[in-house]
């Protein structure tokens, strides 16, 4: 089985909230989708369903799982991009008997845990021979904005591209890690405001009074500045059945 790895880093700034087209378009250059001819498999947990599986489950919200931000903004960009995209669980596939040429997971980093294996197993069973698997995640940057204790704590639970990579190989897939970064440039209050409302998934972890000093520390970290300028960081590993991958 073949490994490579790459960075691949965004100069321009990009809009505020993410994920952005780029990246949407990154995707679909590793899965090497032809528009209006394949159709995408956007598979997702029943544990984090899609944004329209999660309207059919009416539940108190301390009941329910929060949905990823970056997940439902990823689903969304790739549906409106032109590809053919079908959403499926991961309780549907596999049950019927069909050959799949690109599968997506998005937000797959941390979504299926101890079953990510087994649903990788699944997945290169029934893939075509010419087909490709891609896990998508957001990751942690360094220059994120967010308060100390945030930022560690989403080091810890972000699980190494390579462990995932590590996975596909075990199933019989050659495996290849890419890195994407997208400079980004967004007011210092917006950066305020994803904190305080959660925008980050990390945060939902934090009770009230930690979220309210990690704000404090922020106000302090920026104090009279207007703007700031961070990069948003993504990592993708594509599977295949080939021995040999496209850059």
């Amino acid at each position: 089985m073949t490994s490579s790895a790459g960075s691949r880093v965004s100069v321009d700034p990009l809009p505020p909230y993410g994920p952005v087209p780029s990246l949407t378009e990154r995707i679909i250059e590793l899965l090497r989708v032809e528009k209006e001819r394949d159709l995408v498999v956007d598979l997702y947990s029943r544990e984090h369903p899609s944004p329209e599986a999660a309207k059919d489950e009416i539940r108190p919200r301390a009941e329910m799982t929060a949905l990823a931000p970056f997940s439902e903004r990823l689903a969304f960009l790739l549906s409106t991009s032109g590809v053919r995209v079908v959403q499926m669980s991961t309780l549907t596939f596999g049950r019927f008997p069909m050959r799949y040429g690109q599968v997506v997971l998005r937000d797959g980093f941390s979504q299926f845990k101890g079953s990510l294996r087994r649903l990788l197993a699944a997945v290169q069973s029934q893939l075509d021979p010419a087909g490709r698997v891609l896990i998508v995640d957001s990751a942690p940057s360094p220059d994120a904005p967010l308060f100390a204790q945030g930022l560690r704590r989403w080091h810890r639970q972000h699980r190494s591209p390579e462990v995932i990579a590590e996975l596909m190989r075990e199933v019989g897939f050659a495996a290849q890690v890419e890195t994407v970064e997208y400079l980004r440039r967004v007011s210092a209050a917006d950066c305020l405001t994803w904190v305080e409302s959660r925008n980050w998934p990390i945060l939902e972890s934090f009770h009230e009074d930690e979220l309210q000093l990690g704000l404090r520390e922020l106000r302090a970290r920026y104090g009279s500045q207007h703007m700031v300028e961070f990069k948003s960081r993504y990592d993708l590993v594509l599977g295949t059945k080939a021995e040999t991958l496209a850059s």
